[in-house]
């Protein structure tokens, strides 16, 4: 497992499809977990899609229940899977997944739990296929941000720290270092 950690416009995305593209796997396969809302949005898709058009990457787009994919795929050992974005996942699964644990407020006893039941859907993942590569974002905290949006980042700092823990590489874009 190799996690990509960055601000937003940092080059993750960029790094981690070179990343998917030296492992050498015939099968790379690009899950994609942005919900799209608006035309921002679109625009990001469309400048993703087109820079990694031309590298062989199968998209697969899902917004939650991401390790459905092991289901979907073949030859599981010879395939990369390059997600893109934990923050995404972390925000669709708290704001639009109606199953799941819903946490109320940063610090709630449920925010662990909704942690854990995260990042153990990309450790099956993790588990399952040859190489795992994923992209997470990080954000400035700010003092007004309403309790949604302090939840939703406690939640990603969470999630973000258990995979630091979890992952055999860290590329830390955040710093310029990589561990």
């Amino acid at each position: 497992m190799i996690l990509v950690l960055g601000r937003e416009n940092s080059g993750k995305s960029v790094l981690a499809e070179k990343l998917a593209m030296e492992t050498g796997d015939p099968v790379k396969i690009y899950l994609a977990t942005m919900k799209i809302c608006d035309d921002e949005g679109k625009k990001r898709v469309i400048k993703h899609r087109a820079q990694r058009e031309g590298k062989g990457f199968i998209t697969i787009e899902k917004c939650f229940a991401i390790d459905s994919l092991i289901g979907e795929t073949k030859n599981p050992e010879q395939t990369t899977v390059l997600l893109e974005c934990v923050a995404n996942l972390v925000g669709n699964e708290l704001f639009d997944h109606s199953g799941g644990i819903k946490p109320a407020a940063p610090g709630d006893l449920a925010c662990e739990d909704f942690a854990e039941e995260i990042i153990s859907e990309i450790q099956r993942l993790n588990d399952h296929f040859h190489h795992l590569i994923l992209v997470s974002n990080t954000y400035e905290k700010k003092p007004d941000y309403d309790m949604q949006t302090r939840l939703y980042l406690s939640l990603l700092d969470q999630v973000n720290e258990k995979l630091l823990m979890l992952a055999d590489q860290t590329i830390d874009l955040r710093k310029g270092t990589e561990d």
